[in-house]
């Protein structure tokens, strides 16, 4: 019997019992099984998403604040591949997330049949999971192959960390009868979601990695950007507490809130001078490959020092190419230090406080000077302004790092940093803001915001206030830190770098805000950021900083020669 809808509300039976919470579907014909099947589950929460690029960054983000895959459902042909930005993040920074792609039948592939492209494995090597599950067949051992692809999906795309797809081909007639729909109700009423946790384990590291461990006098711990399932914040905080040890840790870590912080250390962790005197003989990371410039430039600087790293991840984060020593731990575990007795130098911890205190003073001095608004101005104000309440979704280019310089990590923020591309990021944010159920900030620059206008769609659907800060310093002026434009030999003009580089663009943010019925406001002196207080943030808004691009880099170049 040809009951496509059957085959598909087995399979999101099977999803929800596995852990499965958040369905986002972009509309479609082919995937009228899927949407129908999705639409009659009555405990999945649901968003529908017209452009598929947003989609996927949504369910994107949804990964990153939840540790747990969300379902993305498309029609065939090209909506799929535009789940492929995501799906590339995804990947490389570990995040879960599961794709029931419809598809036209076999017989209709590679006959010019339109709407009809090759689905199999188009994500290549970037998917972590994919099962091709062939036309619906209501036998006993095909259902049991669907649920079982179903958990391997979840499964996989938490352990591997990335996208799984399960491609789902169908042939008409796709719509069903009444009869059907009251099977499937029957099917969900014995649906019950499964725990995610994970089984508690006991991690004993080696002894070359205790003994490293006991006999270190100047360790270092370095936490690099994590979603929620790879966080070991605990793990961090025993440990920077029994080793006594300053902490670095960069926004989108999850890490906060340890009495042996250092915020200010992309400040200072840039002069040959200083990364020698605050050179430890240990360092010890956790997370993924560190960002910032500083802790980039530390890394080579300290290549000969031995490093632990800790972390859930079965992939490589080593940019520096320096990890001696892997040890993998999932957020459940613990790890067996008790045999380790503390020798650090009593120095070693004040040395770094008082750095970071120096810093924090030339740092609150150098933003009373400038009399034009700076992007650090506007970091600083709402990084105050927010505090711990709030979801931060920074974009990438110069957002993400100048949180790092002008503001503070925190536990709710986060970043795409796998890739580091500048799409998707409003989307992501509202993927994190649909899942916590709490107010949101994304802080973005002109052009990602641009690049991810669609997004502006879904805002409304929002419960909390979902708040988008965006800088516009006059496009990519990340690019002022190349060679191409620093370089006094450079053949580049202004004018080609302008045009060819930093592309600034004219589209007015105001009517994009009046065209989605969103609030806006417009900031462009420091006494109007200033007065930019709590009460503003009540409701949905976009907020267009206007500053100055010479100025803001002025800026940083002097916190950056501290």
């Amino acid at each position: 019997m040809h009951n496509p809808l059957k085959w598909s509300a087995e399979l999101l039976s099977s999803l929800y019992e596995q852990g499965a919470e958040f369905i986002i579907i972009s509309p479609g014909s082919r995937s009228t099984p899927l949407t129908l099947a999705a639409a009659f589950h009555p405990h999945f929460k649901k968003k529908i998403v017209l452009d598929e690029r947003s989609a996927a960054f949504m369910a994107l983000g949804i990964g990153k604040a939840t540790g747990k895959p969300a379902i993305l459902i498309c029609t065939s042909g090209t909506a799929l591949a535009n789940y492929f930005p995501a799906i590339v993040e995804a990947k490389e920074s570990a995040t879960p997330l599961i794709i029931l792609s419809a598809d036209r039948p076999p017989m209709q592939r590679e006959t010019g049949s339109s709407q009809t492209i090759s689905q199999l494995k188009i994500f290549g090597d970037y998917a972590v999971f994919f099962h091709e599950a062939g036309e619906p067949n209501l036998q006993l051992r095909d259902l049991a192959r669907i649920k079982y692809a179903a958990k391997q999906a979840f499964d996989f795309s938490i352990s591997k960390g990335g996208a799984s797809q399960i491609n789902l081909p169908f042939r008409k007639p796709l719509e069903p009868d009444s009869q059907q729909v009251s099977e499937i109700k029957e099917i969900y009423q014995n649906s019950i979601s499964a725990l995610s946790d994970n089984d508690f384990n006991t991690v004993h590291p080696g002894k070359n990695v205790l003994q490293l461990i006991e006999n270190s006098l100047r360790p270092l711990l370095i936490c690099g950007p994590a979603n929620r399932s790879h966080q070991l914040q605990g793990h961090v905080e025993k440990l920077a507490e029994k080793l006594k040890a300053p902490v670095l840790s960069e926004p989108g870590s999850g890490t906060e809130s340890l009495k042996n912080m250092i915020h200010r250390y992309d400040q200072f962790l840039r002069k040959k001078s200083t990364l020698k005197e605050l050179s430890p003989d240990l360092i010890i990371r956790f997370g993924g490959q560190p960002y910032t410039q500083s802790l980039l430039m530390a890394s080579e600087a300290w290549k000969n020092i031995p490093v632990i790293h800790i972390t859930p991840r079965q992939d490589t984060q080593d940019h520096a190419l320096s990890v001696t020593h892997t040890i993998n731990l999932q957020k459940s575990d613990q790890i067996d230090l008790i045999q380790i007795t503390k020798k650090t130098d009593a120095r070693w911890l004040n040395l770094w406080f008082d750095y970071d205190k120096q810093a924090t003073s030339f740092l609150l001095k150098s933003l009373d000077e400038p009399k034009t608004l700076t992007d650090g101005h506007v970091f600083s104000h709402f990084a105050n302004l927010l505090g711990k309440d709030w979801n931060v979704m920074l974009s990438n280019s110069f957002p993400v790092r100048d949180m790092a310089l002008f503001g503070e990590s925190m536990g709710r923020q986060f970043v795409n940093r796998g890739a580091a591309g500048i799409d998707g990021i409003t989307s992501t944010a509202l993927g994190i803001h649909w899942c916590t159920d709490k107010p949101t900030c994304c802080i973005t620059g002109d052009l990602a915001f641009i690049h991810d206008s669609n997004a502006l769609l879904s805002i409304k659907q929002s419960n909390q206030p979902f708040l988008i800060v965006v800088i516009n310093n006059g496009g990519g002026t990340i690019f002022r830190m190349l060679p191409v434009y620093q370089s006094e030999s450079s053949v580049l003009g202004d004018e080609h770098f302008t045009r060819y580089f930093e592309t600034p663009q004219h589209m007015s943010i105001k009517y994009l805000a009046m065209a989605a019925e969103i609030d806006y406001f417009n900031i462009s002196l420091l006494d109007e950021l200033h007065s930019f207080k709590r009460e503003h943030l009540n409701k949905s808004a976009i907020v267009e900083c206007i500053t100055n691009a010479r100025d803001s880099m002025e800026l940083r170049q002097k916190l950056w020669n501290f």
